[in-house]
């Protein structure tokens, strides 16, 4: 069995250790956005994991990515209203962003944004704190930018990779300890929709101006999931 796996965009890397820890989150990831680290750690020059949902770390990414290609649905606005509350609670100072998405994991907490052109993600990497590699020190909270359709093309790039190479490996392990079966077949589908978006709102001309639609089913079921999951 492999001790890791990378995926890696443009901007985003994402490392998944295999080894299985009994807990809630029982793997363990690092997730950077250039050399920012948004989860996760670096000890002993290391890059070492924090605890978290391998599952809901590739939904919530492709998650904000939904958000991002069709910001003017009241699902998306009310979303943004409520996470932006919470984002200054946290004492993040926001700017012009049109999108705002929530992702708290345990040991960090970061709201991905969008203004339309530009990805913002504001951080709290709490376990990034105590790290003892100086070029990390002092960086356990910000904001880190890119360029908008670059976040998104990263994302569609490792989160594909993961479904084709990885999501199989994961879960093999999850069973072998006796786990139920995570919905890989809806985040198939998930993926295929925020892909089928990026094309209309960066592919031709005509699909530039669909840009804005979305299914009333669509955004219905991402809300029944969002109710489900809590």
């Amino acid at each position: 069995m492999i001790e890791y796996f990378d995926l890696k965009g443009r901007h985003v890397f994402v490392r998944v250790w295999t080894e299985y820890v009994p807990s809630p989150d029982p793997f363990s990831l690092v997730f950077i956005i250039d050399s920012t680290i948004l989860l996760g750690t670096c000890w002993n020059g290391e890059l070492e994991g924090a605890e978290a949902d391998v599952y809901r770390f590739f939904e919530s990414l492709l998650t904000a990515c939904y958000y991002f290609l069709q910001p003017e649905h009241p699902h998306v606005r009310k979303i943004t209203k409520y996470d932006r509350e919470n984002a200054e609670r946290h004492g993040f100072q926001l700017k012009d962003e049109v999108v705002v998405y929530q992702v708290p994991e345990r040991s960090s907490l970061y709201y991905i944004c969008s203004n339309g052109k530009t990805a913002r993600i504001y951080y709290h990497n709490e376990l990034l704190e105590f790290t003892d590699c100086p070029e990390y020190k002092g960086k356990h909270k910000g904001v880190v930018e890119l360029p908008l359709k670059e976040f998104i093309e990263d994302v569609l790039k490792i989160s594909k990779e993961y479904l084709e190479k990885y999501a199989p490996v994961v879960e093999e392990i999850r069973l072998e300890h006796g786990e139920e079966s995570d919905d890989y077949d809806f985040l198939q589908k998930f993926y295929r929709e925020v892909e089928e978006l990026y094309k209309k709102r960066f592919g031709s001309e005509t699909h530039r101006e669909q840009s804005g639609e979305a299914s009333a089913e669509s955004i219905q079921g991402r809300e029944r999931a969002e109710e489900l999951s809590g």
